[in-house]
């Protein structure tokens, strides 16, 4: 028997890869409650209905983290979980991200944000012990090779 999830409301989500002038990757700690634990992920979130997707990862980019990017580059998009979901996910490169201010979180947003320099993030995906979202990975790759 199949099962899948509609989110009412919304076709496109956003995911951001944000590196700091000095080459750090902007990660965040958030309390995910399906799974009902901290997990390691990217600037993240839906696409309001009439949002532009780029408009879409500058504003979750800033809400969660603080951070703005300059420029944007587009990489791929796709779904991400197309067994589950019919949401497709627009993913972003944001290099040299600027700290402009403070997190401006939703009421059950729970996020820390970790700066692991790009050439660590690896190993500190498979030795932090939290679990992380694996997305982290294709996009390092995906920047890489633009």
């Amino acid at each position: 028997m199949w099962e899948w999830v509609q989110v009412k409301n919304y076709r496109k989500s956003v995911v951001v890869l944000p590196v700091t002038e000095d080459g750090k990757v902007i990660l965040e700690k958030q309390y995910r409650y399906p799974v009902r634990d901290y997990v390691i992920g990217l600037p993240s979130g839906l696409v309001e209905d009439g949002e532009n997707v780029e408009d879409c990862a500058r504003r979750e980019l800033e809400e969660e983290t603080g951070y703005v990017a300059g420029e944007l580059k587009f990489l791929f998009s796709g779904y991400l979980c197309p067994g589950l979901t019919n949401v497709v996910t627009y993913y972003y490169h944001a290099p040299n991200v600027i700290k402009k201010g403070k997190m401006n979180l939703e009421p059950l947003e729970d996020i820390e944000i970790i700066e692991v320099p790009v050439d660590e993030v690896f190993n500190f995906l498979m030795n932090s012990g939290l679990k992380f979202e694996v997305n982290i990975l294709s996009l390092l790759q995906a920047a890489k090779l633009l």
